[in-house]
């Protein structure tokens, strides 16, 4: 087993070699707080899930899905003092990540069947003819879309 450094050994390496000193002090005071990020205080997998979006009264961390927002409700203490004085709310926006074309169109297809709702013949006729009697043009378009999904017997 190797011994490992403490570090107070380390800083007297730093301290009693000049240049290294200067690099270490450098290193300290370069980095401003401004162009910092402030996802820096975040795990390397939770930072790449986050996207922080400044609102006019507070700071959205925009995620892609409650587990997401879940983890980062463990870490928000830490995300609010690398934005000292914001308020950060967590915005969940149910982003997927994009798939290949051959997987997105066969789940394109299996999902649309899958999806919204399938009317008796008799249901779609009788919207059918409320969409007749409504005088706005898109109300009149949903309803007849709505008509058109009944189920064949």
């Amino acid at each position: 087993m190797s011994k490992t450094t403490s570090p107070k050994a380390f800083r007297a390496l730093l301290n009693g070699n000049r240049i290294l000193a200067e690099l270490a002090k450098q290193a300290r005071t370069s980095p401003s707080a401004e162009e910092q990020d402030p996802r820096d205080c975040l795990p390397p997998a939770l930072r790449e899930r986050v996207t922080l979006i400044r609102d006019q009264h507070r700071w959205l961390a925009l995620v892609e899905t409650s587990a997401t927002a879940q983890l980062l409700r463990f870490h928000l203490p830490r995300l609010q003092q690398a934005l000292p004085g914001e308020q950060v709310k967590i915005v969940v926006g149910g982003k997927r990540q994009p798939q290949s074309a051959g997987q997105q169109a066969s789940s394109n297809q299996s999902n649309y069947q899958a999806k919204g709702p399938t009317l008796s013949k008799e249901s779609a006729g009788y919207i059918q003819e409320l969409a007749e009697d409504i005088d706005d043009d898109a109300l009149k378009a949903s309803l007849l879309r709505l008509a058109s999904r009944w189920e064949s017997e």
